[in-house]
């Protein structure tokens, strides 16, 4: 399978002379456009020039953060329209961005909540299985008001025994061990211990690699309806969690195109700027755009450099 080649995008402002058509001869015609234009600021002085220099470069990279930050791909191309309204497209754009970083975290806000309530669902829903699994019934794990705390888990069978006559040298009656279940190499047990022995009772079991299993706070009566009322809770929060990705995946989709058209026109005007200062008002110019499968040597880079403005940028 051939692997798509590497494009880079050429935009350029350059004299209208022999470099801008050394530039048209970089790319296919097919992907090389050239418009004349006539560098103009309105008569803006250079400290002017420089200050709006500086607030698109922020636009530009503002808006580069943002599709880094919603894993947007960039995809370069040719402004539309040579007129950027400085005052209004700036203050529009950072509208957008704003509006866009509230919609993605919203969204994303709905996501990570549904997420977690989906996660404690499948996790109650082990916990429920595992205890259906013991061979122990409800009343027996349920610890009523009193001194006792009861608490179930695994132990592996050839460590059995030997938990069991610790238990008994240790803590004598006032300890007691059952027996349910075997699962594979382990064996379910049920620990009923005072409260101010059920910590010790703990560590020494846990010698004997103990596993012990949270045994759920809501009644245990009747734990195959608790586990379906959980698994049909987990397929609602499912489906509403596939729901907000689709909508998280089509407000990035809306999104990208919007912000690459936006970049494009930032990244336009900025270079019209940067043109202006380097070639001069009122200077008769090429704006050149080529899309390029394939690195530019240095030397033409240099070249390019030294005639005119140019930006080398990666795209899809």
């Amino acid at each position: 399978m051939s692997v798509p080649a590497k494009i880079t995008i050429l935009r350029a402002i350059l004299p209208n002379d022999a470099s801008a058509k050394a530039a048209l001869g970089l790319g296919t015609f097919s992907k090389t456009e050239s418009r004349s234009v006539t560098l103009t600021s309105g008569q803006m002085t250079t400290e002017a020039l420089v200050g709006r220099i500086k607030e698109l470069s922020k636009l530009r990279d503002e808006i580069l953060q943002v599709m880094r930050q919603l894993n947007l791909t960039r995809k370069a191309g040719p402004s539309s329209d040579d007129q950027f309204d400085y005052e209004e497209e700036t203050e529009t754009a950072h509208e957008e961005l704003d509006e866009i970083r509230n919609q993605y975290q919203e969204i994303q806000g709905k996501i990570e909540k549904i997420q977690r309530q989906v996660d404690d669902s499948k996790k109650k829903i082990a916990a429920l299985t595992e205890i259906s699994q013991t061979g122990f019934a409800a009343d027996q794990l349920e610890s009523e008001a009193g001194d006792f705390r009861r608490f179930v888990g695994r132990l592996p069978v050839k460590k059995s025994e030997a938990a069991q006559k610790a238990l008994q040298s240790q803590f004598k009656d006032q300890a007691a061990l059952a027996v349910g279940n075997k699962k594979q190499d382990a064996v379910y047990v049920l620990i009923a211990a005072p409260k101010d022995k059920s910590s010790q009772v703990l560590q020494t079991l846990l010698l004997y690699d103990f596993n012990p299993i949270e045994i759920p706070e809501h009644e245990l009566s009747d734990v195959e309806s608790e586990i379906q009322r959980q698994e049909d809770r987990a397929k609602a929060e499912s489906e509403e969690l596939d729901e907000l990705k689709l909508q998280l995946d089509e407000s990035r989709g809306k999104t990208g195109q919007a912000l690459n058209r936006r970049l494009d026109e930032v990244i336009d005007a900025l270079m019209l700027l940067r043109g202006i200062l380097k070639l001069g008002e009122r200077t008769n110019a090429s704006r050149v755009y080529i899309r390029l499968e394939r690195s530019l040597p240095a030397e033409t880079v240099d070249n390019l450099t030294r005639t005119g403005i140019i930006e080398l940028e990666p795209s899809s």
